[in-house]
């Protein structure tokens, strides 16, 4: 989807949306059979012409994080990212100035309890349902799990680490490759940190599991994602994408220490193959940043979301009627568009119709978000 803004007359503005738009990595399709050569090193030919991510910062963001906290070495954490057609591949490298923890050796032990810990979050189709984890330690231990929606939804975690194959709560990856490579200094060595380089290779396959509807990324396709690495059993939380949302009781956009919360990462975009001057799609394509053009209604949805949640733990019942919720609301989000409630006993249903691209968002109490394609003559 290429990125649509509309300033015609007569016409809703759609810029507070698109100025709230987040973070976007194009990542181009590759043909080298980088799986089958991964050990951790960033210096093989196949990275070398890949550009690099945005550096990692605070959580929260620049405007929410401590005033006092400057991760020094958080903001030389960035990763880059290559594509084929059965895998998604990361390269990242990861420089600290502290002890660089790495003890957990046995498969989907919980990394980030312990140790420095590099995160992966894939959303494929933007429904902040059945999305996936990656955390990998600076040894290689993975744990891989996924949620069923956010843990602040009643989400619950499907892994290995908790179930076993047969178990409703299992899930496992079958496809998936990790290296890592020490660069500089020592692991665990309380006098120095350490300096470690990653490739992932996420299959398509492990990643689409338990999700309908979701093909294989070809060019043009938007995924959400967010990448995260966590030091110090927690406290520190540097990310890619900062995990801002609305906030109610504050009447405005803030941040979270939260990852949990899909509706805030980024996108991956599908790009095509930097060498092939041929792919005019490709060239075309990348002329401009691709952004997902159900964004705005996709952030009216969740404006309402997160103002029913307040409206709940003050009542004790979900807003039958959008004017119930106005105090709650970003108006210049929501007043593009046509919003409807439907309420029963501990649920709702949203729908936000009024998209300049015809889509309709759905969401409801378990932040379950879809999108509606626009009907034509051709699909009906």
């Amino acid at each position: 989807m290429l990125p649509t803004d509309v300033s015609t007359a007569g016409t809703p503005s759609f810029k507070p949306h698109w100025d709230l738009y987040p973070r976007t990595y194009i990542a181009h399709k590759t043909s080298f059979p980088l799986i089958d050569h991964m050990d951790g090193d960033l210096n093989k030919d196949v990275w070398s012409d890949v550009p690099w991510s945005e550096y990692f910062d605070d959580i929260r963001g620049e405007a929410d994080a401590p005033d006092d906290y400057r991760p020094k070495c958080g903001e030389l954490t960035r990763f880059k990212a290559i594509w084929d057609d059965t895998h998604l591949y990361i390269g990242a490298i990861l420089h600290s100035d502290f002890e660089t923890q790495a003890h957990f050796t046995e498969r989907n032990s919980p990394i980030y309890q312990k140790d420095s810990d590099f995160e992966v979050f894939v959303d494929p189709l933007g429904t902040c349902h059945y999305y996936k984890e990656l955390e990998v330690n600076a040894i290689n231990t993975v744990w891989n799990l996924m949620l069923d929606r956010p843990y602040a939804d009643g989400g619950i975690e499907h892994s290995g680490r908790i179930a076993k194959p047969g178990d409703a709560e299992y899930y496992e990856v079958f496809n998936q490759k990790t290296a890592t490579c020490v660069i500089e200094g020592k692991l665990n060595d309380p006098d120095e940190g350490a300096t470690w380089s990653i490739e992932i290779a996420l299959s398509y396959s492990d990643l689409m599991a338990h999700v309908s509807g979701v093909a294989p990324p070809t060019v043009g396709s938007l995924w959400r994602i967010n990448f995260s690495r966590v030091e110090r059993n927690g406290d520190i939380n540097w990310t890619w994408a900062p995990q801002i949302v609305w906030n109610p009781k504050e009447k405005r956009f803030s941040g979270f220490v939260d990852m949990h919360r899909p509706d805030a990462w980024g996108y991956v975009v599908f790009g095509g193959a930097t060498s092939d001057e041929s792919n005019d799609t490709a060239t075309s394509f990348e002329s401009v940043l691709p952004r997902d053009t159900s964004w705005p209604a996709r952030l009216a949805a969740m404006n309402v979301y997160y103002a029913q949640k307040s409206f709940h733990e003050k009542h004790g019942m979900y807003a039958s009627k959008i004017e119930d919720l106005l105090e709650l609301l970003d108006s210049a989000i929501i007043s593009p568009f046509q919003i409807q409630i439907t309420v029963g006993k501990d649920s709702f249903l949203v729908s936000v119709t009024g998209n300049f691209d015809g889509t309709i968002i759905t969401v409801t109490e378990d932040r379950y978000l879809r999108v509606k394609p626009v009907v034509t003559k051709e699909t009906l």
